[in-house]
């Protein structure tokens, strides 16, 4: 195989270099992960030079025993691409001939494309596996320009009013073919607005279909969020540290925060409120759906690309511990390595914000430096902070807030958290409603009666959990640390 003589990005150049070093280095069975057949056919041709590249697929009449044995019989050497292999790899026959080819056995270059497989033992170590990325934005770009030929009027240039780098981000971590048709439905558009917003809309579709990742359309401003006053500022801190000036002054880019602490006290909404203060979109990883899967290394693997091609975004990783935490299962075990190595070596611009509940089953090596920024502890809202909380939610239900005495109301709801004070709120309104007057003092102190919270449920837990806050975190709140200053 010769190196590459047309133009090409970084990402495809990167493929096909990996494709012919594989080969150099003696590898003669080779495994294509992708879920692009036509673009890795494109790629495989453009890495093989003048060498002829010959396809076998299930449609093509011939068993595929006969093909690998065409595929070792001429004297001239040649690439055999194999697509739909995976149900003849019980076949001992084949398995055996396949066998023969990695070890050198078989005069052939054989090469297996397949979105997954499930390898046999018995391949596993004559095998190189070969990854093709995602499109990453220079290609997207030329995608976008390739549609306006296909317009309902062709144009050279992009339509009045359309920013070109905000569709490339738009589709970044698409398909090609994905791609290409976002980019042809939002031609149709008349409105920029419209047609960005429909590109989105098939972003949104894409990684649906991934199952493991949501985009998530929740634009939560940090002004939105009661409390928490450090890590809103550590936030607001990170925003400048995305752009050039930040890497010419050394600074790499942030690469996220652990949130720990008490159920229902912020740790989700702040997460969420990253997202709008850093201006990245925010995509969720459900582990759930990765071990739900037929193979949760591969859906890990695959919604980890996406991430990749999609940055620079927010991942947020909700209760963390869930899907990481305290599994002898050896899925689960692979899955957290994988989990982990990716978390310390990504270079892509990805802030991971991961929120857990139960300190005690997260593993000590995933807070680890290196592959979170911080780590904060959210405890229960102070007394001030249970103020903010309230007249916040007050507003957001269309309330005045300032002839209610809510730093009273506030004062002895020290178990409470802010979920809890929302429910708060919303059971007080429940209550004026029903009498049909507004909402009043007395309603909000009637409806926190009504409200037995969880950290007098489980005083217990909650408590030995604020003492681990205690010493092996950073406070998410400064409020609540002075005036546990002032007690002691």
């Amino acid at each position: 195989m010769n190196e590459p003589q047309s133009p090409e990005s970084d990402a495809a150049h990167t493929f096909v270099r990996e494709l012919q070093r594989a080969v150099k280095a003696g590898f003669t069975l080779l495994v294509v992960r992708t879920a692009e057949e036509a673009r890795a056919r494109q790629l495989i041709a453009r890495a093989c030079g003048g060498l002829p590249v010959v396809y076998w697929t299930a449609a093509c009449g011939t068993p595929l025993s006969e093909a690998l044995e065409a595929a070792s019989a001429g004297e001239a050497k040649r690439v055999d691409v194999l697509v739909d292999v995976q149900a003849h790899l019980a076949d001992p026959v084949v398995l055996r001939m396949l066998r023969e080819v990695g070890l050198g056995a078989r005069r052939a270059i054989v090469v297996l494309l397949a979105s997954a497989l499930d390898l046999p033992a018995d391949l596993e170590r004559e095998i190189a596996t070969i990854d093709l990325p995602l499109p990453n934005r220079e290609e997207v770009g030329q995608l976008l320009d390739a549609t306006a030929e296909l317009a309902p009027a062709p144009s050279t240039t992009l339509p009045p009013g359309w920013d070109r780098e905000a569709f490339v981000r738009a589709a970044a971590g698409l398909t090609t073919c994905e791609a290409s048709r976002a980019f042809r439905l939002a031609r149709a558009e008349t409105d920029a607005g419209a047609a960005l917003r429909r590109v989105i809309a098939e972003k949104q579709r894409g990684l649906g279909r991934t199952a493991t990742l949501e985009l998530v359309d929740d634009d939560v401003p940090l002004a939105d969020v009661g409390g928490l006053d450090v890590v809103k500022a550590w936030l607001t801190s990170r925003v400048r540290a995305y752009g050039a000036e930040a890497r010419a002054f050394g600074l790499p880019e942030p690469r996220g925060m652990l949130l720990c602490g008490v159920q229902g006290c912020g740790k989700s909404l702040v997460s969420k409120a990253a997202a709008a203060v850093l201006g990245l979109p925010l995509v969720r990883l459900d582990f759930a759906a990765v071990f739900a899967a037929p193979s949760p290394e591969h859906a890990l693997r695959e919604c980890l690309r996406a991430v990749t091609a999609i940055a620079p975004l927010v991942l947020w990783v909700d209760e963390i511990e869930k899907g990481l935490g305290g599994g002898a299962d050896g899925r689960q075990v692979r899955v957290f390595g994988a989990f982990l190595t990716w978390l310390q070596e990504r270079t892509a611009p990805v802030f991971v914000a991961a929120t857990a509940n139960d300190v005690t089953q997260l593993p000590p090596e995933l807070a680890r430096r290196g592959r979170f920024d911080e780590v904060f502890f959210v405890d229960l809202p102070s007394a001030s902070e249970r103020e903010e909380i309230l007249a916040l939610t007050l507003r957001r239900r269309g309330r005045a807030t300032d002839k209610l005495a809510l730093a009273a109301i506030a004062k002895p709801l020290d178990n409470f958290s802010g979920a809890e004070l929302e429910q708060v709120v919303g059971n007080a309104l429940y209550r004026a409603f029903g009498q049909k007057r507004d909402i009043g003092e007395e309603d909000l102190r009637a409806a926190a009666r009504e409200i037995v919270p969880l950290a007098t449920l489980y005083e217990e837990k909650v408590q030995a959990l604020r003492t681990w806050g205690k010493t092996r975190a950073r406070r998410a709140s400064a409020d609540r640390r002075m005036l546990e200053l002032f007690d002691e």
